[in-house]
């Protein structure tokens, strides 16, 4: 038998073309590293999906250089609410456009889920990402210094795929997730209900402006307004009813019938869903990584599903750059797992708390939820607990702030490796020759005016900043910076020990 092509060995291998493997692979791209993405379908999928991005994405994406071209497709939402049969809110928040948001985007954006994708193509393959299309990845397998992937390419030949690392964006049912043994822990939430995305053929003034949890007591329901004239209904399923029955087009348009008829828009997508509450038991072994909907999947009242596998993305690239570059030890690629795993199991739980509000609400099940979990509740966003983070400091773990200065955002000043943030010079100058002289290079380090972040930075002191923009530690003084530089490095250069 002949033995099967190779092809040229790459630092990265991601399996999955979806929005979560290409922007792994266009940030690590952008980093620097060969990257390889292999997709089985030839062409971006045509329905929607997914349909929302917060401020953490959009900045991911800013500082990935999408930042004009996302402005066209995207729709800032005005706001999410709690509402009862007859639309009167129980609980929301608004969103205005013209606020000044925290991380210098607005809160939420829609978007039209094929055209985001072939943006984010089009732009890493810019970056240099090999993109590989009509590529089934077979069985994986993996040594001390590397993984290989079995493929069988689009003429249906096998082919080898070598690389250091390999990043699995494969989705729910992620084969690669299956053959390393990995389980899902179940977070036990399960319903199924019905997903419809129409298009406005014409301007219906009475559609609600916010995001809305319509808390009906016969059947809960849940309504988007898209990017441009795209809208979105979900239907909860109630006993006896049965998929194939549902999205019957006559069935459809007598759902949407309160809201819209056959004259004021175009049936883009029918489709029942199993709504799952799952995380995977873990996210790395050995070369190989887990991402998006292979390590974690929850419901979508929180709109978090793509933005959860982002941030995989956004956590994971820093790290395989300065580890590739032998500029830090193997140590730091566990604090992937470390970090995202606690992280995205509570964003799944406030998800699975947001849907069963709803029933509870709706007067369906007894009152068990806090408003906290709704749009507008005052339950914190979950925070990096574990990893390459510091000290007690309410900063820490979360994401820096972006404000503006001198008439730049922060991001475009802090550069694209680690940064120290200080209002004065001379609090640095020693830290900074420290991190240097131990090759994991600081980057830069950013004077700002006393005031900036006040909420971060205090006075006389300094913020180590990750190069994925969250708070690694907060310092009160020279002493303080001292240690926990020291600390830090413990874990990132593969020379010193804790």
């Amino acid at each position: 038998m002949n033995r099967p092509a190779e092809s040229e060995p790459v630092d990265v291998v991601v399996v999955g073309g979806g929005p979560v493997g290409v922007t792994t692979g266009l940030l690590l791209a952008r980093r620097g590293l060969d990257v390889e993405v292999l997709e089985r379908a030839t062409d971006v999928y045509d329905l929607p999906r997914a349909i929302v991005m917060d401020d953490e994405i959009r900045r991911v994406f800013q500082n990935a250089g999408l930042d004009a071209g996302l402005e066209v497709i995207t729709t800032p939402l005005a706001g999410a609410e709690y509402v009862t049969t007859t639309g009167e809110r129980i609980i929301g928040t608004e969103l205005p456009r013209e606020a000044r948001w925290s991380l210098g985007h607005h809160p939420a954006t829609t978007y039209y889920q094929p055209e985001l994708e072939a943006f984010l193509r089009e732009r890493a393959v810019r970056a240099g990402v090999e993109l590989r299309l009509g590529v089934e990845a077979g069985t994986v397998s993996q040594d001390a210094d590397s993984v290989t992937v079995e493929a069988l390419g689009p003429d249906g030949e096998p082919r080898l795929h070598r690389a250091s690392w390999l990043v699995a964006a494969d989705g729910a049912s992620s084969p690669i997730r299956k053959q390393l043994g990995i389980v899902f822990v179940d977070q036990g939430y399960d319903h199924e209900w019905l997903v419809l995305d129409v298009r406005l053929t014409r301007e219906v003034p009475a559609l609600p402006r916010f995001v809305q949890q319509i808390c009906d007591p016969d059947r809960p329901t849940t309504y988007v307004t898209g990017h441009g004239d795209y809208r979105r209904w979900e239907f909860q399923l109630q006993p006896g009813e049965h998929r194939d029955e549902m999205v019957a087009p006559e069935r459809v348009w007598q759902l949407l019938g309160p809201w819209l008829t056959p004259d004021d828009a175009e049936l883009i997508r029918a489709a029942v869903y199993r709504f799952h509450a799952t995380v995977a038991g873990k996210m790395r072994d050995g070369r190989i990584f887990l991402a998006g909907d292979a390590a974690h999947q929850m419901p979508p009242f929180l709109g978090q599903g793509l933005c959860s596998g982002i941030r995989d993305a956004a956590n994971l690239a820093w790290k395989l750059q300065l580890v590739g570059s032998g500029r830090a030890g193997d140590r730091l690629l566990d604090t992937y797992g470390d970090e995202r795993m606690p992280h995205a199991a509570a964003v799944v739980a406030h998800a699975v708390d947001s849907g069963r509000l709803i029933d509870e609400l709706s007067g369906r099940t007894p009152p068990r939820t806090g408003l906290d979990a709704a749009y507008g509740g005052n339950r914190p966003f979950p925070h990096l607990t574990t990893g390459l983070v510091l000290g007690d400091h309410p900063a820490v773990g979360r994401q820096l702030p972006q404000p503006l200065v001198d008439g730049a955002r922060l991001d475009e000043l802090l550069g694209d490796g680690f940064a120290l943030l200080v209002d004065d010079p001379a609090t640095a100058a020693d830290v900074a020759g420290d991190w240097d002289s131990d090759r994991v290079d600081l980057g830069r380090v950013v004077v700002v005016p006393a005031g900036t972040v006040p909420t971060v930075l205090p006075a006389g002191g300094a913020v180590i900043v990750r190069p994925d923009r969250y708070v690694a530690a907060v310092a009160r003084d020279r002493r303080e910076l001292a240690l926990a530089s020291w600390a830090l490095l413990t874990v990132i250069d593969p020379r010193r020990r804790p």
